[in-house]
């Protein structure tokens, strides 16, 4: 099942925006309302841009490359201890 990064990205917003001013969760975290559950949601985008090459005179070549990741990290304290899950969903190759 494959998802594109904005709709991760939204959701996950939709998510924090609910959250509380006050909470104990890490520096970051928002805490969702009426839970004990932090959620942190981030990511990074990247562009890259080459024009012509030198090597050639009057080359026309011109490339770009792109990715982007978006990352939820969602905790909880449990009675057997802290939960931690991780979801990351993007492309950020060279």
């Amino acid at each position: 099942m494959k998802h594109s990064p904005t709709v991760l990205a939204v959701f996950g917003l939709a998510l924090a925006s609910q959250a509380q001013a006050a909470s104990p969760c890490p520096p970051g975290f928002a805490m969702l309302q009426a839970s004990d559950t932090c959620v942190r949601i981030s990511g990074t985008v990247r562009a890259d841009a080459l024009a012509g090459s030198g090597r050639k005179s009057g080359s026309g070549s011109y490339r770009t490359q792109s990715g982007g990741r978006v990352q939820i990290d969602v905790r909880k304290q449990t009675e057997y201890g802290p939960l931690r899950a991780v979801i990351a969903v993007g492309n950020l190759r060279r």
